[in-house]
C-alpha cells in the first residue's frame, strides 16, 4: 500500500512538473542538490555534449526528473510523461499555458482528494480481509500442541527454553527476530541485517512488550500477535495492512541494565517538617545532619534491594 502525499507533497509535484504549486506549500527538498566535487575529479559529461550549456541543462533535467519520480512514487498519482514535459517546457519558456497557476492548483487539490479517497477505500477493504484472515489464523493456531494463550489474546510457543532473567517493561533488551505476515511473507528480520536489535521494551508494540516479559534470556519463542496488539487499524504501510495479525520468531539474547541516576550528594543539613496531623500527635521539627542524611539514604537503598523480587 502506497503512502498518500500530503497537500504539500502534491504541491511539490505540481511545482516540479509545470511550475504550479498548492497554495503557499512549505518549501520541499530542492530538485537540484549542490554536491561538493573536487576540482581534480574527472568531468562525467566530457565528450557527451556539444557545449557546457547543454551539459549543465541536461544535468538539471536528470535531477529534476529523478526528484519528480521519487515524489509521485510515494502516492498513487498517475501522470502522462509527455504531457508533463509539454507543460513544463511551455511554462519554463514563458509561453502561454492551457491553464493558469491558480487553475492548476485547484485541479491538483481535487485530484489529491480523489486519490486519498480511493486509497482510504482500498485500505478499508484490505483491513476487512486482513481482520477476517487473522481471526481464522489465530483460531487454528491456538489448537496446535504447545501453543499457549494469554488473557490479552497473545499466542506463544516455546521453541527453546532459556534459563536467564526475564525482562521488565523498563529494561532495554537485545533480540534476534524474524517477522512475517500470516501467509509467511517476511517484512522484517534482524537475521537479514546480521546483528541483533536493541530497544526499550516499553517502546514497541503491545504484543512484544507482553511476549518478551515471558521469555528468560537465552530462550526462543514464536509469538502470534493479534492485530490489536500489533499495529491495529493503522497497519504499518506499505508492508503491513490494517488489522493484520503477525508472527514473530524471537530470540532473547540479553538484557541491558538501565543505569540509574546517582543520588545527589547531601552537602547541608536537612530540616524535616512534620505534617499537621503529625504535629497534633506531638511530632516536632527535626534537623538531620548531612552525615546522617547520607547514611539514611544508603540504608533506604539497601532496603529496596533486599525487598526486590529475585529472578
Amino acid at each position: 500500500m502506497k503512502l498518500i502525499p500530503s497537500v504539500s507533497t502534491a504541491a511539490a509535484l505540481a511545482g516540479l512538473a509545470c511550475s504550479v504549486a498548492f497554495a503557499q506549500a512549505p518549501a520541499t527538498k530542492p530538485a537540484i542538490i549542490p554536491v561538493a566535487v573536487s576540482t581534480n575529479a574527472p568531468d562525467p559529461g566530457a565528450g557527451k555534449f556539444q557545449s557546457d550549456l547543454e551539459k549543465h541543462s541536461y544535468a538539471m533535467g536528470v535531477l529534476m526528473a529523478g526528484d519528480f519520480k521519487r515524489q509521485i512514487s510515494r502516492g498513487a498519482y498517475e501522470q502522462d510523461p509527455e504531457v508533463v514535459i509539454k507543460a513544463f517546457a511551455e511554462s519554463l519558456r514563458g509561453k502561454p499555458t492551457l491553464i493558469t497557476d491558480g487553475e492548476a492548483n485547484v485541479i491538483l487539490r481535487n485530484y489529491s482528494t480523489e486519490v486519498r479517497k480511493k486509497a482510504d477505500e482500498k485500505r478499508r477493504i484490505e483491513g476487512e480481509k486482513a481482520k477476517a484472515a487473522g481471526e481464522a489464523f489465530l483460531a487454528e493456531n491456538r489448537k496446535k500442541a504447545g501453543v499457549q494463550v494469554t488473557p490479552s489474546g497473545l499466542q506463544y510457543e516455546v521453541v527453546k527454553a532459556g534459563t536467564g532473567a526475564k525482562p521488565t517493561t523498563n529494561d532495554v533488551v537485545q533480540v534476534h527476530y524474524r517477522g512475517t505476515l500470516i501467509d509467511g511473507t517476511e517484512f522484517d528480520s534482524s537475521y537479514t541485517r546480521g546483528e541483533p536489535a536493541t530497544f526499550g521494551l516499553g517502546r514497541v508494540i503491545k504484543g512484544w512488550t507482553e511476549g518478551l516479559q515471558l521469555m528468560p534470556v537465552g530462550s526462543k519463542y514464536r509469538l502470534v500477535i493479534p492485530s490489536d496488539l500489533a499495529y491495529g487499524q493503522a497497519g504499518s504501510p506499505p508492508k503491513i495492512a490494517p488489522n493484520s495479525a503477525l508472527v514473530f520468531d524471537v530470540e532473547l539474547v540479553g538484557i541491558r541494565e538501565t543505569p540509574q541516576p546517582p543520588n545527589p550528594a547531601v552537602t547541608s543539613d536537612i530540616i524535616k517538617v512534620p505534617s499537621a496531623e503529625e504535629i497534633k500527635k506531638g511530632a516536632q521539627i527535626e534537623v538531620i545532619k548531612a552525615t546522617d542524611a547520607e547514611r539514611l539514604q544508603k540504608e533506604a537503598e539497601a532496603s529496596r534491594k533486599n525487598a526486590a523480587p529475585k529472578q
